[in-house]
């Protein structure tokens, strides 16, 4: 089984994959060896690729049931489970991209609101922008605007608006579409550093996409018995 690390200290494990090959390229399994960020960026540039994700253990004091060694016993004899979590996608300057958490919207300078539309309200809205959200991203962004994570489908959370309105949630074949009425904004998705610019009148879409990540032990970064003991 061929091994491809990722993650800033992801060579600190290197002694513990004897049992494995480790490569550079054409994995099997991607060991995902930080936090969140690690994954999202594992997922973008090996999408689909089954991932092992694993907290540091420089910034991470460990439950015994997620420790290294533990882990990768488990993955040499074949007792993990993979789960596969769906991605959503949009279309941007003829070119489609997925994201494992999150698309978000919102106003290029900070000091000015945006005036925009969206599908679940009739009303024109005046505020910071949009999350849109995969259940698997409900956890980061869009609860801390809204408080709430979901199971299924994807989620709409309003950022700073003028007016109080709760999350929206969608079915799996449902489409979200954005309109910007007046303003400047920027597009971004997860970790990506790709950022695209939303002009006015423009209309995006966001839809359930089939791409999926497949990802072992996610139980791994979100443990509570788990203690992150510095950023």
């Amino acid at each position: 089984m061929n091994i491809l690390l990722t993650g800033k200290n992801a060579k600190d494990i290197e002694k513990l994959l004897q049992d494995f090959e480790i490569v550079t390229s054409n994995p099997d399994i991607i060991i995902s060896y930080g936090g969140d960020g690690t994954l999202l960026y594992s997922e973008r540039v090996y999408p689909g690729v089954p991932k092992l994700p694993m907290r540091d253990s420089s910034v991470c004091k460990k439950c015994p049931r997620h420790g290294e060694k533990f882990l990768i016993k488990k993955l040499f004899e074949g007792k993990l489970k993979i789960k596969e979590y769906r991605k959503l996608e949009t279309t941007i300057l003829y070119q489609t991209f997925t994201a494992l958490n999150d698309f978000v919207i919102r106003n290029t300078k900070p000091i000015h609101t945006i005036r925009f539309q969206v599908t679940g309200t009739n009303k024109l809205l005046i505020g910071d922008g949009v999350v849109i959200s995969t259940p698997f991203g409900s956890s980061g962004y869009f609860k801390s605007i809204t408080g709430k994570t979901f199971k299924n489908g994807l989620g709409l959370a309003f950022n700073n608006i003028t007016e109080q309105l709760p999350p929206v949630f969608f079915k799996e074949n449902d489409i979200i579409t954005f309109k910007l009425i007046r303003g400047t904004a920027t597009l971004s998705f997860d970790n990506n550093p790709d950022i695209f610019n939303v002009d006015e009148n423009s209309e995006i879409t966001f839809k359930v996409s089939y791409q999926t990540a497949k990802i072992y032990e996610l139980d791994s970064l979100r443990c509570p018995n788990c203690h992150i003991t510095r950023g």
